[in-house]
């Protein structure tokens, strides 16, 4: 702005006469007034210049600004979803033909934006409004994101998720969208083995004793008696004759390895990765147990596993020390148990029950605070679920509604009822003890948070404790197909519009396979003439244990009690060997307890190893799984598509995996404006 300022003209009158000065006085005003004029006729002029060209831009800039509020909505519906994948990584699995309110694994209230405009929070109070909208991922199991045969046994390469982003000003739409690529990044669904240490439990007290092989100068684990690897405190622990493991391998430790045993097979081999600075391999038992000599052992006492693409010098991952936010998690709408807790898993159709048995589990009557010897109402650890969780005299009750069950040490409030705990002995006669027999024994087994698992899963359920879980019979899938029996040629098919199996073994301390002793033999075989009830009886008989399942063992690990005892006495139905441990899941411990011995080539007692990936675990959810520490999905890339039109497009399809992600099958509606 120009400021023009007036003042008094002041002329002196000369001798030359008032006429003369009147002339040359009315002369200067006149310039001035012209002066003004043409200043103000300037500013006129340059104003309308300048709204002319702020007129004729206004459009441009007011695009631009809407483009950059799109992309904005964009990216705040990218990061919603991975933040929903990470808290929930079911998510991925879930699309548009199996939400509901009721849904376990894909809960309406967690999947708002899909196939939906969502107003990003705060945007509606402005001139332009900001939407975002998730559509129906697809599961990619190679990288152009095509039709394959099955989906059984395939490794997931990554999650291709399309997002779309809008702003609104008045009438006018902005679009953009994004393909999002997503892949895994759980250390222990990730794979079939994942462990902390190479080597038994330390002996109790003797923690301190006990590191990484590689950190004691390849001298074994204990670190107060170098060379001893068979030491009392912490004993090596290696993979042996007869050994398999299909599914990718990790450890923190050296991974110690005798008589060939096989990660993978020649068409599929496994990848192994290990945090040792220096080995992949160490086989101390061969002279193979130094950075000089490890590379020996990787050919020559390794059967299979994928030399390419196996590593040492990983990045450490980190083990969760508890499992008691599982507890308040079962408390809102799952199943919180005290004390030991047997846990039978059946179904009916395709809802799955429970046969539940908590002696020191507490109900409410009329009368006041019961235990469960007799029928009852109310659980009162559950508040709220009625009679759902009610675990007394072996109840048939359904699993939770969100699928998390909890076994707590009984409280100091509560009563721990005498020989609440199944290995105290029949009827507290003492026949059969099992007490001192079995892993993570504390000074009082009858209020100890134990849980004793068998039984047929149908769905998807998370059983957690706050000391043990004791395999006592097999654990199968019920709803992976006919075809599917646990093995490497016949793994569970991924459903893509209903539940999966899925089960979830979490304990603080052991999860361990029962094999109980009558003195120095091994007890009968379930279902053989003469046999006790589990867990007095033993699960495999020679003839193996299937396990279907993802197995955690926080501060221990997974083993199986009494592996060492090989004689069967006049028993003609306890066995000195076992057969093959079939797992199908994932098994992630702190340390690593023993399954068996081996003489040779052979196996001398206990079990054989048959583990398997379910490689479905990298998208299929068990209820609430703990994490090493690290996110569970992670964006791998993103591709964006700037001014795009929504209107009239066909959204993504629920995905199958004959489909080519791409052509939109099946599509659910159109990209209707917000």
């Amino acid at each position: 702005m120009y400021r023009i300022s007036w003042r008094p003209v002041v002329y002196r009158l000369q001798s030359s006469g008032p006429e003369r000065a009147l002339a040359r006085a009315r002369s200067a005003g006149q310039a001035a007034m012209g002066l003004v004029i043409g200043i103000i006729l300037l500013l006129s002029l340059s104003a309308g210049t300048l709204a002319a060209t702020v007129m004729q831009h206004d459009p441009l800039v007011s695009s631009d600004v809407v483009q950059h509020l799109a992309y904005r909505a964009l990216q705040s519906g990218i990061d919603t979803y991975l933040a929903a994948a990470n808290n929930n990584p079911n998510i991925v699995n879930c699309n548009s033909s199996d939400t509901s309110s009721s849904s376990l694994t894909c809960p309406s209230s967690q999947l708002v934006p899909l196939n939906s405009w969502t107003t990003v929070q705060g945007s509606s109070a402005n001139p332009v409004t900001e939407y975002y909208m998730w559509t129906n991922p697809a599961l990619c199991f190679n990288t152009a994101c095509s039709s394959i045969s099955s989906t059984a046994g395939q490794t997931l390469d990554y999650v291709k998720e399309l997002v779309y982003g809008a702003a609104q000003s008045g009438l006018n739409i902005t679009y953009q969208s994004s393909y999002v690529y997503l892949v895994p990044e759980n250390g222990f669904l990730t794979h079939i083995w994942w462990s902390n240490y190479e080597s038994t439990v330390p002996a109790t007290g003797d923690t301190s004793t006990c590191t990484y092989d590689w950190n004691n100068n390849y001298a074994g684990p204990d670190t107060q008696n170098p060379g001893n690897f068979n030491s009392s405190n912490c004993a090596a622990v290696y993979f042996g004759p007869g050994d398999t493991l299909y599914g990718p391998v990790y450890s923190n430790d050296s991974i110690y390895v005798a008589n060939d045993p096989n990660f993978g097979s020649s068409a599929d081999p496994g990848v192994v990765t290990t945090h040792d600075p220096n080995c992949l391999f160490v086989s101390p038992l061969d002279g193979h147990g130094t950075p000089s000599t490890c590379a020996q052992a990787n050919s020559s006492d390794v059967g299979t596993y994928n030399t390419t693409n196996s590593s040492y010098n990983a990045k450490l991952e980190p083990l969760p020390t508890t499992d008691t936010s599982l507890e308040s998690i079962a408390a809102e709408n799952g199943c919180v148990y005290s004390g030991p807790t047997t846990i039978t898993l059946h179904n009916s159709g395709s809802t799955e029950y429970m046969t539940v048995n908590s002696p020191n589990t507490p109900y409410t009557t009329n009368s006041g605070t019961q235990y469960n010897q007799t029928s009852g109402s109310n659980q009162d650890l559950n508040t709220g679920n009625n009679n759902e969780c009610y675990a007394g005299g072996n109840s048939n009750v359904p699993v939770p509604a969100n699928g998390v069950v909890y076994v707590e040490n009984t409280p100091s409030s509560q009563t721990c009822q005498s020989y609440a705990n199944p290995f105290d002995g029949q009827s507290g006669s003492g026949n059969y003890s099992q007490l001192g027999m079995y892993y993570g024994q504390t000074s009082s087994p009858d209020c100890e948070g134990d849980a004793f698992v068998q039984g047929t899963v149908t769905g998807d359920l998370t059983i957690s404790t706050q000391n043990d879980i004791i395999v006592d019979g097999n654990i199968t899938y019920q709803d992976c197909g006919s075809s599917f029996n646990s093995t490497f040629s016949n793994q569970c098919v991924y459903n893509s519009t209903g539940t999966n199996d899925a089960l979830g073994l979490i304990a603080f301390a052991y999860v361990e396979v029962n094999r109980p002793l009558y003195y120095n033999y091994v007890m009968t075989t379930c279902g053989q003439p003469g046999a006790q009830p589990a867990p007095y009886c033993d699960p495999s008989g020679g003839s193996g244990l299937t396990i279907d399942a993802a197995i955690l063992a926080l501060n221990d690990g997974f083993g199986v009690n009494n592996y060492t005892v090989s004689g069967n006495g006049s028993n003609p139905y306890g066995y000195a060997t076992e057969g093959t441990l079939d797992v199908y899941g994932s098994i992630s411990q702190d340390y690593r307890p023993a399954v068996g011995t081996f003489s040779g080539n052979s196996v001398a007692s206990g079990y054989s190893k048959y583990y398997i990936w379910d490689s479905r675990l990298e998208y299929v959810n068990v209820p609430d799984y703990l994490d090493p520490g690290t996110p569970r999905w992670s964006i791998a890339s993103t591709a964006v598509n700037q001014g795009v039109n929504c209107i009239g497009t066909a959204l993504p399809g629920v995905w199958t995996y004959s489909d080519n992600y791409g052509s939109y099958p099946n599509s659910p509606g159109n990209c209707v404006a917000p």
